[in-house]
């Protein structure tokens, strides 16, 4: 069913300003270069831990220098994080005055929030592309008198099937408290997008959604971000659905099946490496998080996505079937679109055609990143789409 069209004067989204640096490598490569150092007994045989492709782990900044020095040469740095991704990608989309029609545009004022190291030139540098994306950066600097801290970095690994696998050193990022909080960021906003990294902050998460629900009709949003939140964060995750703070919620075909993998019989295993979870499973989180949300969206990769409501619409969208040469940043382009079409008053049909529109562009470049011409393509895409 169509929805009354939202026209929000600011999007506000909360989460980890990261670096990323991406490297191009096979996948038994990743997994080689990934790997613990050999058991040297059988109880540390027993308690290793395989290498997930596809998913996102937490690093410390020796590990992560570790593996850059690896990779050094072949490297590509690009700022990244999946919260400010997914508002480039709606100031990209919004920003094109032929959006506007009846209801004024989509998307107003773009807003990111988070915090880098105050004395380094990586957070600088952010900054200075968010600002270039058409995002406005309330960043928290953090120093440390001591040593610098450094702002955050994410090593993404991409294999030869396009899939990335992360390595994250949160470094300034993991500093930031719900007291950190900008509260003039979030006065008189209309929509607070949080990545699902932040529920390894639950306070953080806590603060900013009351924040936002001051606001009268404020829509809060949430990405699961990786099977490894989904699998480390579950006490926080429960904590903030059972709020009922949240009203839309993504998730992709691997957080899914984490997220039920209990009520199941299905290979427990995640990541990219293991076989599609079945669509009983995916049905089955999507009913899981409807219990709690307005509406709830699963992205598939080539088997496009799904998206349901708690009142029983339902959107069944395919992929366009191109070529991945590179996942990342994937999932949070499909977000962008998908709220973009949400907030014009999209049905589910539409919002999920838009996400996996914009998801086909993405993964056709190596990045998170794309060109204008790109862009271009997927506000015609979505123009198309609301046409029909």
């Amino acid at each position: 069913a169509r929805r009354t069209r939202m026209a929000p004067r600011v999007i506000v989204a909360l989460g980890d300003p990261v670096t990323d640096i991406t490297h191009t490598a096979s996948r038994d490569a990743i997994v080689a270069l990934l790997a613990p150092p050999a058991p040297t007994t059988d109880a540390a045989a027993a308690a290793a831990v395989p290498v997930e492709i596809g998913g996102c782990t937490q690093v410390t900044r020796d590990e992560l220098a570790r593996l850059a020095r690896a990779i050094a040469h072949e490297a590509r740095v690009t700022p990244g994080g999946s919260a400010a991704n997914v508002l480039k990608g709606l100031a990209a989309i919004g920003g094109d005055a032929s959006d506007e029609d009846e209801g004024g545009r989509a998307v107003g004022r773009c807003v990111f929030v988070g915090g880098v190291d105050g004395s380094d030139d990586v957070g600088k540098a952010y900054r200075a592309a968010l600002e270039r994306a058409g995002v406005e950066a309330k960043l928290i600097e953090h120093v440390d008198e001591g040593q610098e801290i450094g702002s955050a970095r994410c090593l993404c690994l991409v294999d030869e099937f396009g899939q990335r696998t992360m390595r994250t050193y949160l470094g300034a990022s993991a500093r930031t408290t719900a007291e950190d909080l900008p509260i003039d960021a979030f006065d008189g906003i209309d929509v607070l997008h949080m990545e699902g990294y932040v529920l390894y902050k639950p306070d953080l998460v806590k603060r900013a959604c009351a924040l936002a629900k001051a606001n009268p009709g404020a829509l809060v949003s949430i990405d699961l971000a990786s099977f490894e939140v989904v699998r480390h964060c579950r006490a926080a995750l429960s904590e903030v659905l059972e709020s009922g703070l949240i009203d839309v919620i993504f998730c992709n075909e691997d957080e899914a099946r984490e997220l039920v993998s209990d009520l199941h019989d299905e290979d427990g295993a995640n990541g990219r490496g293991a076989p599609r979870p079945s669509e009983a499973m995916e049905n089955a989180a999507l009913d899981y998080l409807l219990r709690f949300v307005k509406v709830a969206a699963c992205s598939r990769g080539k088997r496009g996505c799904v998206a349901r409501s708690s009142t029983g619409d339902i959107g069944t969208s395919v992929a366009e079937g191109v070529d991945a040469i590179d996942t990342t940043g994937a999932g949070d382009t499909f977000t962008s679109a998908f709220l973009h079409a949400y907030l014009r008053g999209g049905t589910l049909q539409q919002c999920g055609d838009a996400g996996c529109a914009a998801g086909a562009e993405i993964v056709q470049v190596s990045g998170a990143e794309m060109s204008s011409e790109r862009w271009a393509r997927v506000r015609e895409k979505i123009r198309a789409i609301f046409s029909q």
